[in-house]
């Protein structure tokens, strides 16, 4: 196992909605193990509705009420705009399209939830320490190896050891790694900075690392 990282601009727009699921997903692990057993009902509760009997028939119910409610509507609505004009059926008609419109969208999926307002607060003040250091200086390069033995930091010619006994966990998005070290200490990568070793396999292998620590 090795990965290596050097470390380059924290600039890039997508960086603070990222950041703040990083730190939701933190704060999540957190509650389910001060509330487990609030955590087991909320999951029961979510799998039931994602799973739940009738679901898949209740989805194809509201496209077909969706599609039906469509065709009437532009039925009802192509004669009341025709001359003369019928107010009642023009109303009728884009009631029909709005509701036939409205069905469809009862049959996607719900969005993840957007990230707490504290966690957006976090990963702002997080991304400040970052952009106020410009990294592309030389004394400012700084490299991280991941190895059998911990994690080195190299940075400004000096050398600092970090053992996977002090990791406590690793979070991650599609292109961002949130690493915890020791009390509250927080390592941001970015996937674009792996230098070597696949990023696929990093998030794995630091997990396996942590709990058998």
């Amino acid at each position: 196992m090795e990965f290596a990282f050097h470390l380059s601009p924290y600039d890039a727009p997508f960086l603070e909605e990222e950041a703040a699921r990083l730190l939701a997903q933190r704060l999540e692990a957190h509650s389910r193990e001060a509330v487990p057993g609030l955590w087991k009902a909320v999951d029961n509760l979510n799998a039931y509705a994602a799973k739940g009997p009738g679901r898949e028939t209740r989805r194809t119910r509201y496209r077909v009420y969706g599609a039906v409610l469509i065709a009437l509507g532009i039925f009802v609505l192509v004669p009341g705009l025709a001359e003369p004009r019928t107010p009642s059926l023009i109303a009728a008609g884009t009631i029909g399209i709005v509701s036939g419109i409205l069905s469809f969208c009862l049959t996607r999926k719900k969005r993840a939830p957007s990230p707490p307002a504290s966690c957006r607060k976090e990963a702002a003040r997080l991304l400040s320490q970052r952009r106020g250091v410009d990294w592309t200086l030389p004394e400012n390069r700084t490299e991280l190896r991941f190895d059998e033995a911990g994690l080195a930091i190299l940075a400004g010619g000096k050398e600092d050891a970090v053992p996977y006994g002090e990791m406590t966990a690793v979070y991650e998005t599609e292109r961002l790694w949130l690493l915890l070290c020791g009390g509250e200490q927080a390592i941001l990568l970015q996937k674009k900075d792996l230098t070597k070793g696949d990023a696929a396999e990093f998030a794995p292998c630091l997990r396996e690392k942590i709990t058998a620590k």
